[in-house]
């Protein structure tokens, strides 16, 4: 395919394009499949193509505007917006003969009916919603203009945009290129769909679902990237600032259509709305979303820097349990797993303690990771197509801690092998990873706050992480031995990046150092 230029920067550019559209391409082609709907040839133009299109004949139209001033000009100019606005017969057929003009010189596949010749009846012609489609661009692109004309009669410079479409584009502008009008519904389904971003698992993807929804609620899925303002980006974020708290659990809201009714019916139920760490957690990815984007070369400035609400002094901070929390949580773990009948109540919670794995990462795994590795019995932790990690870094290998070996782990894991079970907890509920963590932190929640009142801000099952990190301080554990125990993000120093890491039987040794003063396992 040709990229009608032969300037290497600005080929570079519309290759990425390109590999937009495609990929938007696939995408629907992709959800066809899944509908059972037959897969259809690329034989029609894109809303994209034919935005490009039009933006770039109204940016050669406003290059060297003649400036005129007479009265019974800016009369016809007043009096051609009105008739392109109340759509006027003889306005509508000036519309479709730039349309045609359009077609013809950016190759457009938008079939137009033959033109009229004298003496012949006009063959039958039914409009296709592209053609109909395009003659609204037009006809966009002519109201902007004569309004800029109007402009410049008036004393003003003429550039400045009444329609949002034509943002940007003016007489003293560069030719826009194909990068410039990608829209935002092109580059979110980019985004979902780049394979660079495939290690980031499901629990990072989960995270864009509400804001990538508001994005498109407030500034719609046409919208070309680079015209996206830091405004757009406050009334996305005022969106999220208003939406209820666990909007999925209620009913009332199961009606709403829009997050804009979401928001409104809260405020009239005056129910709890998502907390300012939430909003902050959306934040990021909106600004992600941008940084993502100037990385593909699609934008050259981030309109969402630095929106994210700081902290207030007020805000509670997630904090590891006490031990006397924890040996309360103990001593009930054998009456709710029912005296071990429903294991995974009981070791889900005591390997965190001595692992501190996150829960995702404990009630997911199989009875193949756990295994010897430098004559060590060990904790595995690999993605594998059922099973994603929060972080790259997360990918580790952690000895078994002496006290889960006093226990009885290793017995219970050599049981299920000898049964033929592959699920170390089986019993469970759910069936993916994510549905099997968010049932079972429903019920670690219940158990917590419910039945032993363990309800104090900032305590979460998460606690128990937070705890090891502690007790790894305590023991003295170096940090690089820290970080691969528990997947922290590494400084990124040359020297992290040579060699293979700790060995197992090392972090063995730091590991069995691990204790809780007073904790009665």
């Amino acid at each position: 395919m040709s990229l009608g230029t032969s300037d290497y920067k600005i080929a570079a550019r519309e290759a990425r394009l390109a590999a937009v559209q495609l990929d938007v391409l696939w995408q629907k082609q992709r959800q066809a499949l899944k509908q059972g709907e037959p897969v259809s040839r690329k034989d029609t133009v894109t809303e994209a193509e034919m935005r490009r299109a039009v933006i770039g004949d109204f940016w050669q139209r406003q290059q060297g505007a003649p400036l005129v001033e007479d009265d019974e000009v800016r009369e016809n100019l007043t009096h051609e917006i009105g008739g392109l606005e109340t759509r006027d017969p003889s306005s509508e057929a000036a519309l479709l003969t730039q349309a045609r003009s359009i077609v013809a010189e950016k190759k457009l596949a938008i079939p137009l009916p033959l033109a009229a010749t004298m003496g012949k009846r006009a063959e039958p012609f039914t409009a296709s919603p592209e053609l109909m489609r395009l003659l609204e661009l037009v006809r966009r692109a002519d109201i902007e203009h004569l309004k800029r004309m109007l402009d410049r009669m008036d004393g003003q410079h003429g550039d400045v945009a009444h329609d949002p479409l034509f943002a940007g584009i003016n007489s003293i502008s560069p030719a826009p290129t194909q990068a410039e009008s990608v829209t935002l519904g092109e580059a979110i389904t980019r985004m979902q769909s780049d394979p660079t971003r495939a290690h980031l698992g499901d629990t990072a993807d989960a995270k864009y679902v509400m804001t990538f929804r508001a994005m498109r609620e407030v500034i719609g899925d046409d919208r070309t990237l680079a015209s996206i303002s830091r405004a757009d980006c406050a009334i996305v974020q005022e969106l999220f600032a208003g939406m209820p708290a666990n909007v999925s659990k209620l009913k009332a809201y199961k009606k709403c259509r829009t997050l804009r009714e979401m928001v409104t019916l809260a405020a009239e139920r005056h129910d709890k709305i998502i907390s300012p760490g939430t909003i902050r957690v959306y934040t990021h990815t909106l600004s992600a979303f941008f940084n993502w984007a100037i990385g593909k070369g699609l934008l050259t400035v981030n309109p969402a820097t630095r929106m994210a609400p700081k902290k207030v002094s007020g805000e509670t901070s997630k904090r590891p349990f006490n031990v006397t929390e924890m040996n309360k949580i103990v001593a009930a773990l054998p009456k709710w797993s029912k005296d071990g009948e429903m294991a995974g109540r009981y070791w889900v919670p005591l390997i965190a303690i001595y692992s501190g794995m996150r829960m995702g990462e404990i009630v997911s795994m199989g009875v193949d990771d756990i295994g010897l590795r430098d004559r060590v019995e060990c904790f595995i932790l690999r993605k594998t197509a059922d099973k994603s990690l929060k972080t790259p870094g997360a990918e580790r290998i952690i000895p078994i801690h002496p006290e889960l070996i006093r226990l009885g782990l290793l017995q219970r894991v050599a049981k299920l092998r000898e049964d033929g079970v592959s699920r170390l907890f089986a019993d469970l509920e759910g069936e993916s990873q994510d549905q099997i963590s968010d049932i079972f932190q429903k019920r670690f929640a219940y158990f917590q706050k419910k039945q032993l009142g363990i309800d104090e801000a900032g305590t979460s099952f998460h606690s128990f992480r937070h705890g090891f990190r502690d007790a790894l301080r305590e023991a003295g554990v170096p940090i690089d031995a820290t970080r691969a125990l528990g997947g922290w993000a590494r400084s990124g120093g040359v020297e992290e990046r040579y060699g293979q890491g700790t060995r197992p039987a090392t972090l063995a040794t730091w590991m069995a150092k691990v204790r809780y003063d007073g904790l009665l396992a």
